[in-house]
C-alpha cells in the first residue's frame, strides 16, 4: 500500500522528518493540519479494494490495513519512501527563491515562474509581485512617519535584506519612539504582504529570562522576516540571545511535544519598542549588531486615520515591490546607515554603559593612580543599588576594566590594584608613589 500510495501522491505528499506530513496547495507546501495523509491513504485502499476483485491477495492486504493502526502503518512506511521523504533542511532550501502569490520570484534574476512542488517551498507572499505597483497610500505613510529620506532609504533596504532566506547581516534594528507613531502600523503591513514569510515572534525571544523554552526559536524556521514588539520598560536586553540569532549559526529547537530539529536560519530580525531594553555588558560584538532606528513623529490624534491599515493592506503589491527594490538598492550599497541611525544607536550606547556613568561619577582617569580591586568594586556594588543596575560578577567587573585600559598590578605586600584609576572622593589626589591616597 504505501508503495501505491507514494506512485499517485509523489507530488502532493511530503513527509518532513522531525514536523510531519505536508501536502501541496498548488502553491506551496503546508503542514496537514485536517488530515489529508490519511484520507489519501484510506482513498487508495478503495482504489485497490475495486482493483482487487480477481486478486487474493491484493484484496487480503487490504483488509490489513484498513483499521486505524493499519492507515498509521501504511504512512509510517510511506515516511521513508524516496518521493515523500524530506528533512527539515529539504524545505526552503534555496534563500534566493521567493514564493508570491502569482509565482516564484528570483532574488538573482528577479525572473517570475510559475509554482513547483519540487522546489520544496513552504511559504508564499500574500502580495503577487508586480514591480510597477503603486501605493499612493504607503508613500504618503512612509513620508509621514519618516521624513527623513535617508531614514527610509536604510528601513526599505533592511526590507528587502529580509527577503532574503540567509543571515547576510549580523544586525537587529530596533525601531523605537513613544506611542502614535506609525511603526506599529508599517509592521503591520510589511507583514501583510510579506504574508507566511513574516512572523510576530513572542515578545520575550530578546528579553532576558529565566529557563526560556526552546518552542519560542522554533517560530524562526523558514521565516524571512521576525518582528518582536516589546512595550514594557526597563525589560533587560537577553544579549547572548541577540548574538546567537543574528550571527548565523545553526538553531536547535523543538515544538512541545516533539523532538529537536537543527536548522540554518533564515530570518531578519527587527525589535519594536516604545522603551529601548536595558543592555548591561560593554560587549563590542552586541554593539556591532544593534542599529537603533529612530521614529519620532508623534501622529495628532486628529490625523490619525483608523482605516488606514485597511488601505495598506489593499496596496500589498506595491509594499512588495517596494521591499524588492530595497533588496536592490541593498545589493547596490549595502546597509548604509544614515547619520540618524548612527547617533541614536551612538547614544543608546552610551545611556546603557552602565561601567562608563559609574567610572564618570566616581572615578578619577589618572595615569599615576590606581584603586585595589576590593575597593572598586565594593563601590561599584553600592552604586549600582542606586542606580537599579545589575552589577553582575567580581569577574565580569573586572573583565570590563580590563578592555577599558586599566590592568590589575600588584602591589607591595600582594595588594591587588587597578592602574590608571582612582576612586573620587574629596581628598582623592595623587599620593606622592603613584598610588591612590586612599
Amino acid at each position: 500500500m504505501a508503495y501505491r500510495l507514494a506512485e499517485r501522491y509523489a507530488d502532493r505528499l511530503m513527509y518532513v522528518h522531525g514536523i510531519g506530513w505536508h501536502v501541496w496547495d498548488g502553491r506551496r507546501w503546508q503542514e496537514d493540519e485536517r488530515g489529508l495523509a490519511k484520507r489519501a491513504v484510506l482513498d487508495e485502499l478503495r482504489a485497490a479494494l475495486a482493483d482487487s476483485l480477481g486478486d487474493k491477495d491484493l484484496r487480503a492486504d487490504v483488509r490489513k490495513c484498513e483499521s486505524a493502526a493499519g492507515v498509521s502503518g501504511v504512512l509510517d512506511l510511506a515516511a521513508a519512501l524516496e518521493p515523500f521523504a524530506a528533512t527539515v533542511g529539504d524545505l526552503d532550501a534555496d534563500p534566493y527563491l521567493l514564493n508570491c502569490a502569482n509565482g516564484t520570484l528570483d532574488l538573482r534574476t528577479f525572473e517570475l515562474r510559475p509554482h513547483d512542488p519540487r522546489d520544496r517551498i513552504t511559504k508564499v507572499t500574500n502580495a503577487a509581485f508586480d514591480p510597477d505597483a503603486q501605493g499612493a497610500a504607503w508613500q504618503a505613510f512612509l513620508g509621514r512617519v519618516l521624513p527623513s529620506e535617508d531614514v527610509r532609504g536604510f528601513l526599505q533596504r533592511y526590507a528587502g535584506l529580509g527577503l532574503a532566506g540567509r543571515v547576510l547581516e549580523h544586525v537587529l534594528a530596533i525601531w523605537t519612539g513613544t506611542g502614535r507613531n506609525g511603526k506599529g502600523v508599517l509592521d503591520r503591513a510589511l507583514g501583510h504582504a510579506l504574508g507566511d514569510y513574516a512572523t510576530t515572534a513572542e515578545p520575550d525571544l530578546f528579553m532576558h529570562r529565566e529557563n526560556a523554552h526552546p518552542t519560542g526559536e522554533m517560530d524562526l524556521l523558514g521565516v524571512r522576516w521576525v518582528v518582536v514588539s516589546e512595550s514594557d520598560q526597563g525589560r533587560r536586553l537577553a544579549e547572548a540571545t541577540v548574538k546567537r540569532l543574528t550571527g548565523g549559526d545553526r538553531i536547535r529547537a523543538r515544538r512541545m511535544r516533539q523532538d529537536f530539529v537543527e536548522f540554518a536560519p533564515s530570518h531578519t530580525a527587527a525589535l519594536i519598542t516604545n522603551h529601548l531594553p536595558k543592555v548591561t555588558g560593554d560587549d563590542p560584538a552586541l554593539w556591532a549588531r544593534l542599529r537603533v532606528v529612530p521614529f519620532d513623529v508623534v501622529i495628532p490624534k486628529a490625523e490619525q486615520d483608523t482605516h488606514l491599515g485597511d488601505k495598506l493592506e489593499l496596496e500589498a503589491d506595491a509594499i512588495l515591490a517596494w521591499a524588492v527594490a530595497g533588496w536592490q538598492a541593498y545589493q547596490d550599497r549595502g546597509l548604509d546607515e544614515p547619520e540618524a541611525v548612527i547617533r541614536a544607536t551612538e547614544r543608546y550606547q552610551a545611556d546603557a554603559d552602565a561601567l562608563g556613568r559609574f567610572i564618570t561619577e566616581c572615578c578619577i582617569l589618572n595615569p599615576h593612580m590606581f584603586a585595589t580591586v576590593a575597593d572598586l568594586f565594593d563601590r561599584w556594588q553600592r552604586w549600582a543599588a542606586e542606580d537599579g543596575t545589575d552589577p553582575g560578577s567580581k569577574r565580569a567587573f573586572g573583565d570590563a576594566l580590563d578592555r577599558r585600559g586599566h590592568p590589575v598590578q600588584r602591589r607591595t605586600g600582594g595588594t591587588r590594584v587597578r592602574t590608571g584609576i582612582g576612586l573620587a572622593s574629596e581628598d582623592a589626589e595623587p599620593a606622592e608613589d603613584g598610588g591612590s591616597s586612599w
